[in-house]
């Protein structure tokens, strides 16, 4: 059995519970379990000690910290943190953004707004931290969940999530995704209490009606940014046949960071169905016995009729292709898509506090003005949550545009499923029946 030694970072004032469900359910499970105090540093400098030689670290966070990551990983290859292994343990039931299941597998990490301490941060920032944690499975694992118990679980799982059998889908909300793939960066999707809504995404300078301002109702030291990743595209061309190109450029990121540029064609999806007749012919016996039996020696009569039938089997079959745009309409409506779909993984949130008010919804659009921090654009609400310190206040998190479902990956094999549909021309053969 394994011993775990479970600590916090600062995440809500309720870490001490996280700590104790996580620590109870691990040692119902046949393992030890050590509790290490609440804040930064606890879980690494009881690794500098060599008490924990062959331990495992179980450490609770409600961020997404590559350069902690990094020192993990560097610590315990190069043996002065004395673990055998590091879990983080992703609190995502209280996050705004970056540690729910769907930002750690799709999100590209930026360097953390309190990292002051890596030297090199080449080695995770713009990569995942799914990817992160694949690359360096010996030395650090990930679990996260919407509790603890879910933590633990997942640790117990060996960092699996459970799904159910028989099903391409783990949940109804991944099967969800999967269905909208098809329209990802043209459709939003998000849950208000028990309702999930769907629907195709408002242009947020004819329909917002919302604004968050500066000095009038945003709590000013609440404000936390996460800077655009330098690496961001900033200019895309889209090539096609049917009109000029498009191009799209930011000129704030290219001032910035210099040109990041990209060139497509103009692509879309197209169901191709082939038919292809096959000639078969089949020999179908009949036999009509004819059997007499009398006094004297009869022989018994065997007819046998041969029936000749002409088939012709009909085989369809379904692929999906990817083929140019034939429209301009299609090409302008694609280069949209992919433009967005650039603002959503650029990296750049913005969360605050904001008086409480039922108008402040996940799903809507809000104009955002801060000066102090160079803010003039339209954010997306992405997730709301009541202050802990405030009942009057609410956390806000926002983002350039709405999350994703994921790449749409169609199936361009052959599908399996087949319509035959059998003509069959029969040449009539009479038979006489005797008898």
């Amino acid at each position: 059995m394994t011993t775990y030694v479970v600590g916090s970072d600062n995440i809500d004032r309720k870490e001490q519970s996280y700590i104790d469900t996580v620590a109870q359910i691990l040692s119902e499970a046949g393992n030890t379990c050590e509790k290490r105090p609440i804040g930064p540093g606890y879980v690494q400098g009881y690794g500098l000690s060599g008490d924990s030689s062959g331990k495992t670290a179980v450490f609770i966070v409600g961020g997404n910290d590559g350069g902690t990551y990094q020192d993990f990983v560097q610590g315990i290859s190069r043996g002065y943190y004395h673990y055998d292994l590091c879990w983080f343990a992703f609190a995502s039931w209280t996050a705004h953004s970056w540690i729910t299941p769907e930002d750690l597998k799709n999100r590209p990490m930026v360097r953390a707004h309190d990292d002051n301490f890596s030297t090199d941060t080449s080695g995770f920032v713009g990569k995942t931290a799914a990817q992160y944690f694949s690359e360096n499975s010996q030395y650090i694992k990930m679990a996260y969940g919407n509790s603890p118990e879910e933590l633990a679980k997942m640790i117990l799982n060996g960092g699996n999530e459970e799904k159910d059998k028989g099903s391409s889908a783990s949940t109804i909300k991944d099967a969800l995704k999967e269905l909208l793939s098809f329209w990802d960066a043209e459709v939003e999707c998000y849950c208000r209490g028990d309702t999930v809504f769907v629907h195709k995404i408002p242009v947020p300078e004819q329909e917002c009606g919302l604004k968050l301002k500066q000095g009038v109702n945003i709590v000013m030291d609440s404000v936390s940014i996460t800077d655009y990743n330098p690496d961001t595209v900033n200019v895309l061309t889209v090539h096609s046949t049917v009109m000029e190109d498009i191009i799209y450029r930011n000129d704030d990121l290219i001032w910035r960071f210099g040109e990041k540029s990209m060139e497509m064609d103009a692509v879309k999806y197209v169901t191709v169905t082939t038919t292809e007749e096959t000639p078969s012919t089949d020999t179908t016996d009949t036999s009509t016995d004819t059997s007499t039996d009398t006094s004297t020696d009869t022989s018994t009569d065997d007819t046998t009729t041969e029936t000749d039938t002409t088939t012709t089997e009909t085989e369809t079959t379904t692929k999906v292709e990817e083929v140019p745009c034939e429209t301009p309409e299609e090409v302008q409506a694609f280069a949209d898509r992919e433009w967005a779909k650039i603002k959503r993984n650029n990296g750049h949130t913005i969360e605050l506090k904001t008086q409480s008010a039922p108008q402040w919804q996940t799903g809507e659009w809000v104009k955002v003005e801060i000066p102090l921090f160079d803010v003039d654009d339209y954010l997306y609400i992405k997730s709301v949550s009541q202050s802990l310190s405030d009942s009057t206040e609410c956390n806000l998190s926002l983002t350039d545009y709405p999350p994703g479902f994921g790449e749409y990956n169609p199936d361009t094999s052959d599908d399996e499923e087949e319509n035959t549909e059998e003509e069959e021309e029969t040449t009539e053969t009479d038979v006489e029946e005797s008898v």
